[in-house]
């Protein structure tokens, strides 16, 4: 049944219609109707839609300072969280979700704003109490109607449940009423909170620029895979670049030159960092609405990792020494099963705390390099060929039977990074690019990773391909933590196996968290060989027909070996950790204001950078990718190139 709208007069809307609410494990799904008055702020429901017509409600929800929720991964259910208790609701389909979200999300958003603007609140302090009373009429009216119930109940035979239940009605609007009275110093206090620290004025700032109507929904077209050229992008680009020429140096690594990644295990202190700035994160919840991106939207500094996106993209990498043995077997189904147990792990290293932080957002232009040497092997390369190969290629430091990583952030908006990994030795490379969209949920922030992993075995002659997963942090207003969701599909069209992936989000009730499961099959036929079930961040175990489990990856016991990057002093003025080094070091310091003025310092001087170019007609030019008729960003100078070229000028 869909939901319907009715206009009672030109300034109050009422909308109705059913849904389910979650009630105990008992009782699970419970079919309700529900009413949203839109003057009240106030979600009232019924057992029935008789029992509304007959004005026999069995609970309401106060809508304001609520908060919305919804789940990428369930099309059907939402969440409002009010005061200390969250509800769970379900609607009938897609379309009805989105329905009562947004009517939902415009009444919350209603209330939310006072009629004094932001930037003043600190000199007003609040709202009037006009502006509380007007909201108290509203409950004024309901105390009326109850009151109204029970002297009626009084005059009839039925006494003892009606006057009961229409008693505890009444008890039910009077705390309401003094809740709300209550929480008007809440609010002082979250105007008085909001000062104007450097933090605080790009909130606002990130924020007034914000569109202002009322459905501020991005067009999915924007966001297909096929449409990943920015709009700046001319046809000039698309062209053949020339490699490098080769310049010899030496292939043992000079002590002085290098730095192993330290492992730093982050903190586990956002969740008291988000109590201390609790306004802060409020502030941003009133300004924000349900689905919009959030790619151009500033996010408190305190939520921020030590590391820029690229080098997390590098962390997917952490296990080369899987990584190369992927094409080792002359068994096609093998091939297909190392690289599901190279993908299936390669996220756990991302992760080095149990809260969710933020990486840094890339600016443009900005680089990552660092390479992996892999245990057991030798650096020096055999031959002056084979020298070549490295010196020539993304890493020049890296040793010939190591695992080289660069990655450009190679558009701004919207924003898409560019990496390429390759290992000589083994003749495997891999290429990606990933453009990450961002969007509001609620109590959640979702992040979609638009783009696809090519992996090439060039003795094998074959490409493997892989979608993301979507990664999401939940409980932002408590303790943050991630999860992924979402499907990916690893394939190699030549051999014709494929493995189905699914990265299961949570369930709000039961479950567990960090749930991944995989299918692989081969095109000729429909039942899967092999079924992989676990945590991406614990333990995997394949499933057998005969139902015994054997472990496929256990995480924990897996050596995570550390990359190499270049000393600071020897990095470019655009390599990542130059770039963020005084944020870093600031945060390290837990030293806020100073984290946010160096960020804020590298994001203007980006800005005047982008403004600079457009007065000049200017277009901005890659360093070491370049953009294909295939709508694919590629690395300029592959292993591919490098051997061919090598190979032409030997003979």
């Amino acid at each position: 049944m869909a939901v319907n709208t009715k206009v009672t007069n030109s300034t109050d809307t009422v909308i109705e219609g059913p849904l389910s609410k979650w009630t105990n494990v008992v009782s699970g799904w419970q079919y309700r109707w529900f009413v949203l008055d839109k003057s009240t702020g106030l979600l009232s429901y019924y057992t029935s839609r008789d029992k509304m017509k007959k004005g026999s409600r069995r609970g309401c929800i106060r809508l304001k300072h609520a908060v919305l929720g919804i789940d990428d991964e369930d099309e059907s259910t939402f969440t409002i969280s009010s005061s200390s208790s969250t509800f769970h609701f379900q609607a009938q389909s897609g379309v009805e979700r989105d329905r009562w979200v947004q009517a939902l999300d415009q009444t919350i958003h209603k209330f939310l704003k006072p009629k004094v603007n932001i930037p003043t609140l600190k000199r007003h302090q609040g709202w009037s109490v006009e502006d509380v009373l007007a909201e108290a009429e509203g409950y004024h009216l309901i105390l009326q109607e109850q009151v109204k119930k029970v002297n009626e109940v009084l005059d009839s035979s039925r006494i003892d449940e009606r006057i009961k239940t229409e008693t505890q009605y009444l008890l039910e609007h009077v705390k309401t009423f003094v809740g709300l009275l209550k929480e008007q110093k809440d609010i002082e206090q979250l105007a008085v909170s909001l000062g104007n620290t450097t933090e605080e004025k790009d909130f606002r700032k990130s924020y007034q620029s914000l569109p202002s109507s009322d459905t501020d929904s991005v067009d999915s077209a924007e966001f297909h895979e096929a449409e990943l050229i920015p709009e700046d992008f001319e046809s000039s680009m698309i062209e053949e670049v020339k490699p490098p020429e080769f310049v010899s140096t030496i292939s043992e690594e000079d002590p002085s030159d290098v730095d192993e990644d330290i492992d730093v295990v982050e903190q586990d202190d956002t969740s008291k960092a988000i109590a201390q700035n609790k306004s802060v994160i409020m502030y941003m919840l009133s300004q924000v609405k349900i689905g919009m991106d959030l790619t151009k939207v500033t996010l408190p500094t305190f939520i921020l990792e030590k590391k820029s996106l690229l080098e997390m993209y590098a962390e997917f990498f952490a296990h080369p020494d899987i990584l190369v043995s992927i094409g080792d077997s002359d068994d096609p189904k093998e091939r297909m099963i190392e690289a599901v147990r190279y993908f299936m792990s390669a996220f756990h290293t991302a992760r080095k705390g149990t809260i969710a932080k933020k990486p840094y957002n890339p600016v443009l232009g900005e680089t990552f390099e660092c390479w992996w040497d892999l245990p057991g092997q030798g650096r020096k390369a055999p031959t002056i060929e084979d020298e070549k190969i490295v010196t020539s290629g993304p890493c020049p430091l890296a040793g010939y039977n190591s695992v080289s990583f660069i990655a450009e952030q190679v558009s701004h908006h919207p924003p898409v990074s560019a990496f390429y990994c390759e290992c000589p030795t083994k003749k495997i490379y891999v290429s990606a690019h990933v453009y990450t969209q961002s969007k509001f949920l609620g109590l959640s922030l979702g992040v979609h990773c638009i783009g696809k992993l090519h992996m090439y075995l060039m003795d094998r002659d074959e490409e493997y391909t892989v979608s993301f997963p979507s990664a999401y942090a939940r409980s932002i207003l408590t303790t943050p933590w991630v999860e992924l969701g979402g499907k990916c599909v690893l394939e190699c069209k030549k051999t014709g196996y494929y493995t189905n992936m699914e990265f299961h989000c949570k369930p709000f009730y039961g479950g567990r968290r960090h749930k991944i499961t995989a299918d692989l099959y081969h095109v000729s036929s429909s039942k899967p060989y092999m079924q992989v079930e676990g945590e991406w961040n614990g333990v995997m175990h394949v499933k057998h027909p005969n139902g015994h489990k054997e472990v496929f990856v256990d995480t924990s016991k897996m050596r995570v070996i550390r990359k190499k990057i270049r000393k600071l002093d020897r990095q470019g003025e655009m390599e990542s950790k130059r770039k963020w080094h005084d944020v870093t070091v600031a945060l390290e310091r837990e030293d806020i204001e100073a984290a946010t003025a160096a960020k804020h310092a590298i994001e203007e001087k980006q800005r005047k950078e982008a403004r600079e170019r457009k007065e000049q007609g200017k277009e901005w030019k890659q360093k070491y990718f370049h953009f294909t008729a295939e709508n694919k960003w590629l690395y300029n100078n592959p292993l591919t190139k490098r051997l061919q070229a090598i190979s032409e000028n030997t003979h």
